[in-house]
């Protein structure tokens, strides 16, 4: 089944504990974007991700290298709501301060986030057409420095999601480590590291060099092993991370409601994963009902209906197995 979704209108009722900022800037996508073409990109192939693996992605596209993403004005609006928003960061597992949630809290970051000229661009960079994430958690998440000089913003992991930019929004020049760092290999080749308890080879650390704030880097964040080194000395550090979804609503959904089960509020993030499920599972049934086969193949029908009702299952089954779920990682080393 090949279809474009209709993109999810962000939610109209806010959940509990999530105070809307009262003064804020105003996001206008011609003073405050300033979209660039990133230089280079390596794709999953680069990486080493062979063909039957890049199957079940939307594209071979891997990561970029740095890009302008906002303008001076826009970076300095950003700053100034990451800021406002700081007094809500709150730890997990892997991070100790960060904002999920946000998009809720601010019009700024939500409007940036749902930007049809950034998802545009996504696409363009990508090679597939990409959606805003549906699920508000997976939009805006806000990571600050640990108050800790040198431990790491994050471990080494893969995103709970498909696409995503990393975006600096405080100056990377401007303070003593911090990096964003990924590794040159694939999932399976970090797993097997860290299975024989071996560190991963500096040669294959790759840390882009962010010229300023406003640059990001764009991944497909389930297939590129990333992570945020921590500060080598005391100072700010924050980045911004968004996400997207294929469009294409045959596309098998990759979100891990079993890792956000464990971070972020339950309330919030259970309504939302299945507020997204029954809108992918309401996409691929509004084909039948927009696109009668007319054939007197009963398969055809069949495989649509039984494509709905798996991605209900599947999400059914994380749903009733989440008490169950473990942190996944591959540590800080």
């Amino acid at each position: 089944m090949s279809r474009l979704a209709s993109p999810l209108n962000f939610p109209e009722i806010t959940p509990e504990g999530f105070p809307p900022l009262e003064i804020e800037p105003e996001f206008d996508p011609a003073r405050h974007l300033a979209l660039e073409t990133p230089a280079d990109i390596l794709s999953l192939s680069d990486l080493g991700y062979d063909d039957e693996e890049i199957a079940s992605c939307p594209s071979d596209f891997g990561v970029t290298s740095p890009f302008r993403l906002l303008s001076e004005e826009g970076a300095t609006c950003m700053l100034e709501v990451c800021r406002l928003l700081e007094p809500h960061a709150k730890g997990n597992f892997r991070i100790s301060r960060n904002v999920r949630g946000g998009v809720y809290q601010s019009k700024f970051l939500r409007e940036l986030c749902l930007s049809p000229d950034v998802a545009a661009f996504v696409s363009e960079v990508t090679g597939a057409p990409m959606l805003p994430h549906p699920m508000p958690h997976q939009l805006g998440h806000i990571n600050y420095n640990p108050l800790t000089v040198g431990e790491n913003v994050d471990k080494w992991h893969t995103d709970t999601l498909r696409v995503d930019y990393v975006l600096f929004v405080t100056d990377p020049k401007t303070v003593d480590g911090g990096e964003f760092q990924f590794f040159r290999g694939t999932r399976q080749e970090m797993a097997d590291l860290r299975a024989r308890g071996e560190s991963v080879p500096a040669d294959r650390i790759v840390s882009p060099d962010l010229p300023s704030n406003g640059y990001a880097v764009l991944q497909q964040g389930n297939m590129v092993v990333h992570r945020a080194k921590g500060l080598n000395a005391p100072g700010e550090r924050i980045t911004m991370v968004s996400a997207y979804v294929p469009a294409e609503i045959g596309f098998p959904d990759f979100t891990r409601y079993d890792q956000l089960y464990l971070v972020d509020p339950k309330h919030a993030c259970t309504a939302e994963y299945a507020r997204q499920t029954a809108w992918m599972a309401g996409e691929m049934l509004r084909s039948q009902v927009e696109e009668p086969l007319y054939t007197e193949d009963r398969e055809a029908y069949l495989a649509r209906l039984r494509a709905a009702r798996s991605v209900l299952d599947a999400a059914i089954g994380q749903i009733e197995s989440a008490d169950s779920a473990v942190e996944e990682h591959f540590g800080d080393g």
